[in-house]
């Protein structure tokens, strides 16, 4: 895998070779099909003595094999999977299979009995039996050139796709996928061997019966062809993650190679990029780093570590710019493919489905209340997502005035959280700027904004080199944007309460504050205001808020993730009517004549890495327990 991925970067001879080598295989494998098909039909059968045509019955298997084994050596979550599902195949074999299993495949983790079947022991035996049927040698000249050139072309022209070890959906090769859509249906793999069994078996004997049962057979072998052809299609273009049912246009699954002619292979030149450049990132060689040489990350975030393909998506294994950025996402962690992103196996697989069942995701409450006062509910206590309204008179009303603010929202622009935020998934809580980011940021855009109209736009882009972080760093601001509407929540916490004041209104000016000014259909920009700090609060949409007593808690230097807690905040995996159901801590926990104290090693597994990674650890420290 690591290996295919370089030469995939770093060598065009290589990845075109390979091209052919891959596209000369399907040709052989489709030709094969059409070849038996042809006997068949011409019922050439009865020509063939019956070594030869049991030797030809076994090449069907090995045909399969050399196939199957090239397959599983790209050793990416694709093949790993196949080689998983035919090995276990195998072993179910009654008294041989696992002796079977072994000599074609090895042992678990070990490549090299697999790679001498592929390239010697099963393609020499293949080529054996193909050269005593055909009794030739070489090809006639017209057939060879044809076929030669369509590799060639095919070769040139589409690369095979190589599994990137973090999309959800893991399918094997496409005259493997029928296979797969069997075994969802039927578990009982041995019902599985026992019918292939047969088919072989009753594939060998059709020179033995008569020609009346013989036609019987092939019949029986054309609709069970057929079926398989219909369950490959099925598997292929209608299944998605965990093999569940979705239509190809719903699918992310890629459903054919990648359109990359190597005459664009790459941007740069090669030859003056170090190997050490390329980093080995969960098991493979990624190309991005190597143009984009970012900082400002969090070690849990440093590309060295999970590079840039995890969160941005893209292509990995290319180094020419319009390949690498197709399907790339600009800003990851947005709820409506953090899927693909945060939430892959690699990642947090656990939290997004938390996250997707939240209150602050489904707003249930919100939603039920709302047609329940509009008369289009029978009661305010029900199960609902913000994801599923329509266009009721309770529906547009929760979406003009509060549907902004869950964390589906997508953030579609770059930039850090502030008064104006609403959702951003991820973005959300864990998104932040630093001065020296921020102060990029805005060059990059002013100078796009200053070159979109000339004709070498992008290289007259300056690209920042700081990265936003991702991080456990979240701040009482994190929570502002969406709380300072409705309850006002955060305004009465920091001690603020809402005035009829505009920002005309306000005397005694110390200090210049951004508000948005303008309306949606003119353009909406950011002026400068002036107001006295110690006794009025202008927000960013021009909310004015007079200064009054803080809360307690606040005074103290708490911040909001001190009380609501990751469980609370991102869900604990169940779905609940109403934010009272989810939380999590009540005032007794703290407020009690009986605390409960935990230490470290006490607490949950997230937690402690909670501990751990925001430096909060204190040797003999004790923890606040919730009390049930």
């Amino acid at each position: 895998y690591e290996s295919i991925s370089l030469f995939l970067l770093t060598n065009p001879s290589a990845v075109f070779f390979r091209n052919v080598h891959y596209w000369s295989a399907q040709l052989f494998l489709i030709f094969t099909v059409l070849h038996i098909i042809d006997h068949l039909r011409r019922k050439t059968e009865y020509k063939f003595k019956d070594g030869v045509w049991f030797r030809l019955t076994l090449s069907l298997f090995f045909s399969f094999y050399v196939m199957i084994s090239g397959f599983i050596l790209k050793a990416d979550a694709d093949a790993q999977q196949a080689l998983r599902i035919f090995e276990s195949l195998l072993n179910e074999i009654p008294f041989i299979g696992k002796s079977i299993s072994l000599t074609l495949l090895g042992s678990e983790g070990d490549y090299q009995i697999i790679y001498v079947n592929h390239i010697a022991t099963a393609t020499i035996i293949l080529s054996i039996i193909i050269i005593e049927h055909s009794k030739i040698i070489w090809p006639k000249l017209s057939v060879f050139i044809y076929s030669f050139l369509s590799s060639l072309l095919l070769g040139y022209i589409f690369s095979p796709m190589l599994h990137d070890g973090l999309h959800p959906v893991v399918k094997g090769p496409w005259y493997f996928v029928g296979l797969q859509e069997i075994l969802h249906w039927i578990s009982y793999t041995q019902l599985i061997i026992i019918l292939t069994f047969i088919l072989f078996l009753l594939f060998y004997l059709l020179k033995k019966f008569p020609e009346r049962i013989s036609s019987l057979i092939k019949k029986i072998f054309v609709s069970f062809g057929l079926i398989y052809l219909i369950l490959t299609i099925i598997g292929y273009y209608f299944r998605g993650e965990n093999w569940e049912f979705v239509l190809p246009w719903n699918n992310t699954y890629n459903f054919v190679s990648d359109f990359q002619p190597l005459s664009g292979f790459a941007d740069i030149e090669i030859k003056n990029i170090s190997s050490d450049k390329f980093k080995t990132i969960l098991g493979r060689k990624e190309g991005c780093i190597v143009c984009h040489q970012m900082n400002g990350f969090e070690e849990s975030h440093n590309p060295n570590t999970i590079g840039c393909y995890s969160c941005h998506r893209g292509n990995a294994f290319t180094l020419n710019k319009s390949a690498a950025h197709s399907g790339m996402i600009l800003i990851p962690g947005n709820l409506n493919d953090a899927h693909l992103t945060c939430g892959t196996s690699q990642c947090h697989p656990d939290i997004f489905p938390r996250v997707n069942n939240s209150i602050m995701s489904t707003l249930s409450g919100i939603v039920s209340v709302n047609r329940f006062v509009f008369d289009e509910s029978n009661s305010p206590t029900m199960l609902n997502h913000l994801k599923e309204i329509k266009y009721s008179d309770a529906d547009s009303h929760l979406r003009n005035l509060c549907a902004s603010c869950h964390l589906g929202n997508e953030k579609a622009q770059y930039g850090p959280v502030n008064e104006l935020s609403r959702g951003g998934g991820c973005n959300a809580c864990h998104l932040n700027y630093t001065e020296e980011a921020i102060e990029q940021l805005n060059f990059f855009k002013k100078t796009k904004e200053k070159n979109k109209k000339r004709k070498d736009f992008e290289n007259k882009i300056i690209l920042p080199r700081v990265h936003p972080n991702l991080s456990l760093k979240i701040s009482n601001d994190h929570c502002f944007g969406c709380h300072s509407r409705s309850g006002r929540i955060s305004t009465n916490y920091e001690g603020w309460f809402e005035t009829l004041l505009n920002d005309n209104e306000i005397k005694g000016f110390s200090h210049s504050v951004p508000i948005l000014s303008g309306s949606e259909s003119s353009g909406q920009k950011l002026k400068q205001v002036q107001l006295d700090e110690k006794e009025y609060r202008l927000l960013m949409d021009g909310r004015v808020f007079q200064k009054a007593e803080e809360d307690v808690h606040h005074k103290a230097g708490m911040e909001c993730i001190d009380c609501h807690i990751a469980q609370e905040i991102m869900g604990d995996g169940n779905f609940y009517n109403h934010k009272e159901d989810q939380v999590k801590i009540q005032c007794t926990d703290c407020h009690s004549n009986q605390i409960n104290f935990v230490s470290y090693d006490e607490l949950d597994y997230e937690s402690r890495k909670i501990v751990y990674i925001r430096k909060s650890f204190r040797s003999g420290a004790k923890f606040i327990s919730t009390q049930n």
